[in-house]
């Protein structure tokens, strides 16, 4: 019964191929061995093939994940401009029939959303390697980008929200998104008239 549950133990720490073990003497040989890779072994995983780009893709969503704060140095022109934890909640506002290019400041961050967005069924999302600095034209946008405004309590979606202190997260049109922690203590997006 040990051995069994030893061998299934094994299994899950191995990943490929099972090592071949040797009944060599003491001090002459490995204990155990890799056994050769298979072509299987190299081949690419298919949601990470094609992954990175060093230019956005053309005709594409240009999505920007950086945290309000960040985008207050400029946003590539036409992005949307959603910070990376409120994209989960955000997947209604994608579109799946197009490509999405996704960048952040460096690179990093926009590949583990482009990888996630991939298993969530958006084939076309590609990472910017080189971040917001590969995004072509960068423009400044209105609202104040990362400033704290207070968004006075009534209803929203139907339920009476509290007067909260948000921090804008982009100007669309005449009205400021910001974001905001609920009672629970979650991050949720309300919108605010712009000032004049």
């Amino acid at each position: 019964m040990i051995r069994r549950v030893l061998r299934e133990l094994a299994d899950r720490v191995f990943v490929g191929p099972r090592p071949v073990v040797s009944r060599g003497t003491r001090g002459t040989a490995p204990r155990w061995t890799e056994a050769p890779p298979t072509a299987a072994d190299d081949a690419e995983d298919p949601l990470t093939a094609g992954l990175e780009v060093e230019v956005p893709v053309a005709g594409s969503l240009l999505l920007d994940i950086r945290e309000p704060g960040e985008l207050a140095g400029g946003v590539a022109a036409g992005a949307l401009c959603i910070p990376m934890d409120m994209v989960p909640h955000q997947l209604a506002r994608l579109p799946r029939d197009r490509a999405i290019t996704v960048y952040c400041a460096a690179g990093a961050r926009s590949w583990g959303v482009a990888h996630w967005l991939r298993e969530q069924g958006f084939s076309g999302a590609v990472s910017l390697s080189s971040g917001i600095g590969g995004a072509g034209a960068v423009t400044m946008p209105a609202g104040g980008p990362g400033r704290v405004v207070v968004l006075p309590a009534g209803l929203v979606d139907g339920a009476w929200a509290p007067e909260a202190r948000g921090e804008v997260i982009v100007q669309e049109g005449d009205l400021l998104r910001c974001r905001v922690r609920d009672e629970q203590g979650f991050w949720v997006e309300r919108t605010l008239p712009a000032a004049p």
